[in-house]
């Protein structure tokens, strides 16, 4: 069996035809192995191409153009009989601009060839670990782990620039030009699956369109690392400012760090070669003197991720008994004297093995008494052997920098300032602690009463009908009670307010969709980012409660004196307007404003709400919720069975926490019923595949549960796993199902492959396939009988592809 992803050709391609005039650099460079043919570019107008007879394959994997704009369509017109899979434009020295009549001309030529296209005006495309250069860049970076995807070629070259004298190697590099064809998305989801890459840097110079990028963002998110250098505009306007804490929310959700400065990005591509990762926020701090830790200390006390670790009684015994009595040993730990290889080799140590040490940063400056070498040495030695992160700082130049380069050499970022290496730990910090709202998705069942969505959709319905675009206090009343939301919008004796007011917004970005605002009253757009914190739909009660604790006036003025009371009334509003907001594509916009708050009530008299005059469509659960950045938790696929002796079980769509019910269904599987699941003899999943069954973006993919009661309070067994995952070409999925043993011959299997055919058709797919063992009769006659035809596998004829046409 052997999957080739649709990308191949652009990133290992077997023929290759490169068109280039004579004023480019000649350094374009394949694998040894391509078949490489180079044509000359036309003398002038209508003249043919030099070198297209020599060409021998029907088609080509990858052709290269860098040629004057004018020349061009002549190019591609006598390239079309090779109908080739990728074109990558590059940026020619001319620099001159596409017309929009030529845009045209090549999106139709493209369409007519099959062809996907990167650029026009593109630096290109290099992929080290194949030798592969496709690009205008003259000197290649070294092989890393790395990817840079990136809409600037300028800030490409820089990073290029950088990456080579701080010995930072990648895995690919690409500039997407002007993204005529190929765009974030596309590249995201080869680089999310590349073998080649553990971690990915993007440079984005626009707002990227929300559901297809946060969609191919939140899967790769999942399995690696992604740091996103996004700078803000020029412009200040509120619309921008808004849009701004959108995308910053955006990022948090699908588990991406967002950065806003080029050195940022520069820590960031070092920090991320580290082998291990930080798993909280608490940080150690070893200097050979007070001033540079002060430093660091200065930078973390202003909005950094970051902070000091508390030490243990047991941690400060042990320092005690390997430092000096001059040295100070509470965090951060002080070498005032010359700092030795006996510091780096006895004190990590004992930091690492404390609990409440997530990481540790070194921080050196020059000394002319102490054997800096020797302590650079052992630094790579003790950080190789440790089990949490471990980052370096030398600060200085002309003594330091060659330290540095030795511990870059060894596989060990090290920083040049202070603010570098803070940068560093809190990129590390917020990918831990994004990841963890990554996770965050609705609960398979509404807490409380359900929401009465029929009955909202017939208001909104009728109002809409009669020309209504702002409600008035007596519908808005009616429509927060359809979902209710615990608020009173007439006062009682027992609501008076003693606190200062709070506010709860909603409005429509018109890239994002809908986002909800928390903070101090009587604001608006103006107060983003000022007074208020923003978040994207859906929320659950972990994500309004974060919510709410990142607004200033909560932190500020309500912490100490709200109450746990009002506290869950406001956590549960947001969760119940989130809600809301998603069944109900047509609310424009609602404010809640001021919200007064008391243990016995929430209150306001002012509530306005306003419908979309243009949206008419209500069931957002059958499109896809388009109208939403993120797709929530798709409730309306749980279904309660029954097996013939009457036990419960439940059909459900998979979710994060269902991550080690899912691995203990996978051991506790037989050794037959692994291998016809998974074709070989692996007793359990890897963490990348437990994340990639678990974490699902429901908008394109699938996976979907039966589970019983285990016994446990509040926990279920997972007896069946069914799921499909996208193909590379974007057209169809490749579906997988396991039935627990003592559970197989009851249904299940039918029962659930029928719900993942039809959720397939839902979401557009043209046909799903999977691949049986050829011995394995009972899933293979369960599969015909539901209508799926089979056929050898031409790569492994103990295979058979079984797949099913949901276009018919």
């Amino acid at each position: 069996m052997v999957l080739t992803h649709r990308f191949a050709a652009l990133f290992d391609p077997k023929t290759v035809v490169t068109v280039c005039s004579p004023d480019c650099a000649e350094h374009l460079s394949f694998h040894e192995n391509a078949a490489v043919y180079q044509v000359c570019a036309p003398a002038g107008q209508g003249q043919p191409l030099q070198g297209l007879k020599a060409i021998h394959s029907e088609r080509v994997d990858l052709v290269v153009i860098c040629v004057p704009a004018e020349q061009l369509l002549e190019v591609l017109n006598q390239l079309s009989p090779y109908q080739p899979r990728f074109l990558v434009l590059l940026t020619h020295p001319s620099s001159q601009p596409y017309s929009a009549e030529m845009q045209k001309h090549l999106g139709a030529w493209a369409k007519q060839q099959h062809c996907k296209v990167l650029g026009p005006r593109s630096l290109g495309l290099i992929r080290p670990p194949v030798a592969l250069n496709a690009s205008i860049q003259p000197r290649w970076p070294k092989t890393g782990k790395v990817a840079l995807i990136s809409q600037s070629r300028t800030v490409t070259t820089a990073v290029l620039d950088w990456a080579e004298d701080a010995n930072v190697g990648f895995s690919t590099v690409v500039d997407l030009g002007e993204e005529t064809d190929i765009d974030l998305a596309d590249m995201l989801d080869f680089l999310a699956t590349d073998k080649q890459t553990d971690s990915l840097v993007l440079y984005l110079h626009s707002y990227p369109t929300s559901r297809r990028f946060a969609s191919a963002l939140y899967a790769a998110a999942a399995t690696k690392p992604i740091i996103v250098l996004k700078a803000g505009g020029q412009d200040n306007s509120v619309a921008l400012r808004a849009r701004e804490e959108v995308f910053n929310a955006l990022m948090r959700r699908v588990g991406a760090i967002r950065i806003r400065y080029l050195m940022q990005l520069f820590a960031a591509v070092k920090i991320l070669s580290l082998k291990r990762r930080l798993k909280g926020s608490r940080i150690a701090i070893i200097a050979n003197g007070d001033g540079i830790a002060q430093l660091a200390l200065a930078i973390m006390r202003h909005n950094a991720t970051v902070h000091l670790a508390p030490l243990s009684a047991e941690t400060q015994a042990a320092l005690a008994a390997v430092t000096l009595t001059t040295d100070q040993i509470t965090n951060p730990i002080i070498r005032y004297a010359p700092i030795t290889v006996d510091v780096v080799e006895q004190v990590i140590p004992v930091l690492i093995k404390d609990k409440q040490v997530d990481g540790v940063l070194v921080l050196i400056a020059p000394d002319p008494y102490a054997d800096l070498e020797a302590v650079t040495e052992a630094l790579i030695s003790i950080s190789l052997k440790q089990y949490k992160p471990v980052v370096s700082c030398l600060l200085g130049e002309k003594t330091m920098r060659p330290l540095r380069q030795r511990l870059d050499q060894a596989g060990i970022p090290a920083l040049r300032t202070a603010d570098a290496a803070m940068e560093a730990l809190n990129i590390l910090a917020s990918y831990h602690y994004n990841q963890q709202l990554a996770q965050q998705i609705l609960p398979a069942y509404p807490l409380g009463r359900p929401a009465n969505i029929e009955a909202a959709r017939q208001l909104v319905q009728s109002l809409q009908e009669h020309g209504v675009r702002h409600l008035d206090e007596m519908d808005s009343a009616q429509l927060l009670a359809c979902f209710h939301v615990p608020i009173l919008t007439q006062a009682s004796p027992y609501t008076v307010p003693t606190l200062p007011p709070v506010c709860i917004h909603m409005y429509t970005d018109a890239q994002y969709g809908p986002f909800m605002v928390f903070g101090a009253a009587y604001g608006d757009l103006d107060f983003i980012s000022q007074r208020t914190a923003v978040e994207l739909p859906p929320l659950n009660r972990n994500l309004a409660r974060l919510l709410i604790e990142r607004a200033p006036i909560w932190y500020e003025r309500l912490h100490d004196i709200a109450g746990e009371s009002i506290f869950t009334q406001l956590q549960q509003t947001l969760e119940k307007i989130s809600e809301l907001i998603s069944e109900l594509p047509v609310i424009k916009s609602i404010q809640i404003d001021p919200l007064w708050l008391s243990p016995s009530g929430l209150y306001c008299s002012q509530i306005k709400i306003e419908l979309h005059p243009q949206v008419s469509w209500l069931s957002p659960e059958n499109l896809g919720y388009p109208h939403m950045a993120i797709h929530p938790y798709p409730r309306h696929l749980v279904q309660h069975h029954h097996f013939d002796d009457g036990q419960p079980w439940v059909l459900r769509p998979i979710r994060p926490e269902d991550a080690q019910p899912l691995q203990d269904f996978v051991r506790g599987l037989s050794a037959e019923s692994r291998y016809m699941r998974f074709v070989s003899m692996m007793k359990e999943l890897s963490p990348s595949m437990l994340a990639r069954y678990t974490r699902i973006d429901y908008d394109r993919e699938l996976a979907l549960i039966a589970t019983i009661d285990s016994g446990q309070a509040g926990t279920e067994q997972v007896i069946a796993f069914v799921h499909y995952l996208r193909n590379s070409d974007g057209r169809g999925a490749e579906y997988a199902l396991v039935v627990a043993d003592d559970w197989q011959r009851y249904g299940l299997g039918t029962q659930l492959m029928r719900a993942l055919i039809q959720e397939a058709k839902q979401q557009r797919l043209s046909y799903i396939d999977g691949y049986v063992l050829a011995t394995n009769d009972g899933m293979l006659g369960l599969l015909a009988k539901l209508g799926f035809k089979s056929e050898v596998d031409p790569y492994d004829p103990g295979l058979r592809r079984v797949w099913l046409d949901l276009t018919s």
